[in-house]
């Protein structure tokens, strides 16, 4: 970028016919701007910068400021070398100064929110919501512009556009509120060069009217990144309140179905021996009742034993049927809108592990119908589970893929895909029975449970693992499966 910086801008100066030492000067001064803003950035924010967090975005303004002093050294020094100024050096720097802030408030955040919004595109109806949001922005700044050159008009136009601003701010991401600052600025900066409008006032002398002109974008750019950062933090402080309310409940969720599970393997290992145990009993007063010695005895300690047998079932029915939601309604689900909640759900999670997520939606796929919440818990527990996975990897190398398609007329296919280091082959057979976990403090019961609720959904959970990272894969049928009972299955 620097060498960028260098060639370019000697070449221009060279093509205007300016003196041989001011292109280099000018080349080598913009080219220290860039590098020391840049440096600053890397060094206190590295990765995690974002324009969504008011201390990076403070943070990254006073790095602009640095990188500003130290092209005006460098500068500077070419000047005291070359040019014998009569003007004040407190009154260069000050030019100086503030044509640089106003030039990288107008672009800086612009150009970093554009590219972040490469890599992670909005969806299209905060794009849409944000371009109409621009185009109504771009109207008030044609109306602010056109307004006659009084002086208590100098800043009472400005005003009229911070109502756009805060619509931009609070719904949309801060890359249309830089695009605005940035429009906004421009179209001033323009208008005051070229004498059209309310800024281009030809009584003003030149100085007013730049002085004027970077006032404005100052307070509308600052203010406008100031706004976006505030309610990103914010939005982003709900979803961590969701996100806390959603795991709580999901510990919930997990706690009840361990008990489901722990109820019913005790149930299936119970019933057969108390079975045994009634038949014994049923067969013993028969032989008593041959017997002449206290036979009234044998049956009345006999039926009690019968009676604990049949009670004990009891006790076991009840505490399963305390633990379990069967009586939950299903209801239609959109399977690419599930995947959306969870994945924005765990966004801060992803966020802070460096993950990147792939995400692959078929349009138009059919509904399934299930219980929200449990299919829900399984597609968090897989996304949780790789990101767990992926810890160990190189931050470059954690990719999340997160699919859905049509497996055939009758079932859909979610898939969750990470990039770490897989599943052992031992462990592959019988990672979704109880107690079976490749973590060194897992239970071996969460991979358990989402089969256990896929197949209750009439569907099937299966995972293969053949170079790097696990695939896990969930089919559930579009028309649901339901027992003589009315419960799906």
């Amino acid at each position: 970028m620097a060498i960028g910086i260098i060639a370019a801008i000697v070449v221009a100066h060279l093509i205007i016919g300016d003196p041989r030492w001011l292109g280099p000067a000018f080349a080598l001064s913009d080219a220290a701007e860039a590098l020391v803003t840049a440096g600053l950035v890397q060094h206190f924010f590295g990765a995690s910068f974002s324009l969504d967090r008011l201390s990076h975005v403070l943070g990254l303004l006073a790095a602009a400021m640095c990188g500003s002093m130290a092209s005006f050294s460098v500068w500077i020094v070419a000047a005291m070398l070359f040019q014998n100024s009569t003007e004040p050096i407190l009154t260069t720097w000050q030019h100086w100064f503030m044509g640089d802030m106003v030039g990288f408030v107008a672009l800086g955040p612009f150009v970093i929110g554009f590219f972040v919004a490469l890599r992670q595109p909005p969806g299209w109806r905060e794009l849409i919501e944000g371009t109409a949001a621009l185009l109504v922005l771009a109207l008030m700044t044609a109306i602010v512009i056109s307004q006659p050159p009084r002086v208590w008009q100098t800043l009472v136009p400005v005003a009229w556009l911070f109502p756009i601003l805060f619509w931009l701010a609070a719904r949309c991401r801060p890359i249309f509120t830089a695009a605005g600052a940035c429009m906004v600025s421009i179209t001033v900066v323009w208008t005051t060069v070229f004498g059209i409008g309310h800024f281009g006032n030809a009584e003003l002398p030149v100085d007013d009217r730049n002085l004027q002109a970077q006032a404005t974008i100052l307070v509308v750019a600052l203010g406008a990144f100031i706004l976006s950062a505030l309610f990103a933090e914010r939005n982003e402080s709900e979803a961590r309140l969701a996100r806390s309310n959603m795991m709580l409940r999901r510990e919930r969720e997990n706690k009840l179905m361990n008990i489901d599970a722990a109820t019913s393997s005790i149930a299936h290992e119970v019933r057969q021996p108390l079975a045994a145990i009634a038949a014994n009993t049923a067969a013993a007063r028969i032989l008593l009742e041959q017997v002449p010695p206290d036979v009234d005895e044998a049956k009345r300690a006999l039926g009690d034993i019968e009676d604990s047998d049949l009670r004990a079932n009891e006790v076991l029915r009840n505490v399963r049927r305390l633990f379990r939601e069967a009586d939950q309604k299903q209801q239609p689900i959109d399977v690419n809108n599930l995947a959306l909640e969870t994945l924005r759900t765990l966004r801060g999670d992803l966020n802070d592990h460096g993950i990147k997520t792939d995400v692959e939606l078929v349009s138009e796929l059919p509904l399934v119908m299930g219980h929200r919440i449990q299919l829900q818990e399984v597609i968090l527990n897989l996304v949780q589970n790789a990101i767990d996975a992926m810890a160990p990897m190189e931050v470059s190398r954690r990719t999340l893929k997160v699919r859905t398609k049509r497996d055939s007329d009758k079932a859909v296919i979610i898939e969750v895909e990470d990039s770490g280091h897989g599943i052992e082959p031992e462990h592959l057979g019988r990672i979704f029975e109880p107690f079976v976990t490749t973590k060194p403090n897992g239970t071996g019961l969460g991979l358990a449970i989402c089969s256990k609720i896929i197949e209750r959904h009439g569907g099937r959970l299966t995972v293969s693992s053949e170079r790097k990272g696990a695939l896990f894969q969930i089919a559930l049928p579009v028309e649901p499966t339901v027992t003589d009972t009315g419960r799906l299955e």
